[in-house]
């Protein structure tokens, strides 16, 4: 959907494509769905709808009336916004549906899980002696076991559904780096190539976001952070784990900040390629 003019906004008031984008933004999440009520038709021949407070006009793929009420999934946030209409409720493996089940889950088991990650964080960056220490907490923790089985039972089910052109796999090690929350992995690889990008949450840098390209005998590491001169013991961290699992030095091509609208996390970045709905859709230009 692109939007042609100004809404009305929330409060009834005009405001710009940019006001009125933000302020979209700042409400809502990749993987989000959301009621819509189409209100009437453009003489252009597209619709005004009322989705997640916003008036806006969209060009709708599918057979609808005014006063029809429709189901959004919120797919893209940035660059550009982009919704897609659904007829009727979302498909088993709806891959934002997928994703925003997971985050769900995430979000509890974390919260369960707390007192356990707070023990990891005090184990070296050594790969295999933090992997095993969650492991043997984690058997002692019924409850956060269950919770952690059901996150990642849904990230095969997102890998399931990623169309196969994408070439990434989305994982959860939170054991990794266990002072980051929220944590969500994406890694691609292919010809001795491989790329790999970690966001996530931490106490003084705020959100994160870590990318890793190695090859044979190098690897390389760029950093963004809410507050990146507050990243000091994460790149040292970073180092020991490269050197401890690659065994090799990472090179730090900088540090960056993270722009506030980037922290939607980087399983966003595999939703672009998820396969079309045959209902249609509308997109968001702004």
């Amino acid at each position: 959907m692109r939007i042609k003019g100004y809404g009305t906004g929330q409060q009834g008031r005009p405001g710009s494509g940019r006001d009125r984008a933000d302020a979209f933004r700042a409400r809502h999440s990749i993987g989000e769905r959301l009621k819509g009520r189409v209100l009437r038709r453009d003489p252009s021949g597209l619709y005004w709808v009322q989705v997640g407070g916003e008036e806006l006009l969209a060009r709708l793929e599918l057979e609808t009336d005014p006063g029809d009420f429709l189901l959004f999934v919120v797919r893209a946030l940035v660059p550009e916004i982009r919704l897609q209409a659904l007829q009727g409720d979302a498909p088993q493996d709806d891959l934002p549906g997928l994703v925003q089940a997971f985050r769900a889950v995430r979000e509890v088991f974390e919260t369960q899980a707390a007192p356990l990650l707070q023990v990891i964080t005090a184990i070296p960056p050594l790969l295999a002696q933090r992997q095993e220490a969650f492991t043997t907490a984690l058997a002692g923790d019924e409850e956060a076991a269950a919770l952690y089985g059901q996150a990642q039972a849904l990230l095969e089910r997102i890998n399931r559904a990623l169309h196969p052109e994408n070439g990434g796999v989305a994982l959860y090690e939170p054991w990794l780096l266990p002072g980051i929350r929220q944590q969500e992995i994406v890694r691609r690889g292919s010809g001795g190539f491989a790329e790999a990008s970690l966001s996530g949450r931490m106490a003084g840098c705020g959100g994160v976001e870590v990318r890793l390209m190695s090859r044979a005998g190098e690897c390389s590491l760029r950093v963004l952070a809410e507050r990146p001169e507050q990243t000091g013991p994460l790149q040292v961290e970073l180092a020991a784990l490269v050197r401890d699992g690659l065994k090799v030095e990472a090179q730090f091509l900088g540090v960056a900040r993270l722009a506030a609208s980037a922290g939607a996390g980087v399983l966003a970045e595999l939703l672009g390629d998820a396969p079309r709905w045959a209902s249609g859709g509308l997109n968001t230009r702004v």
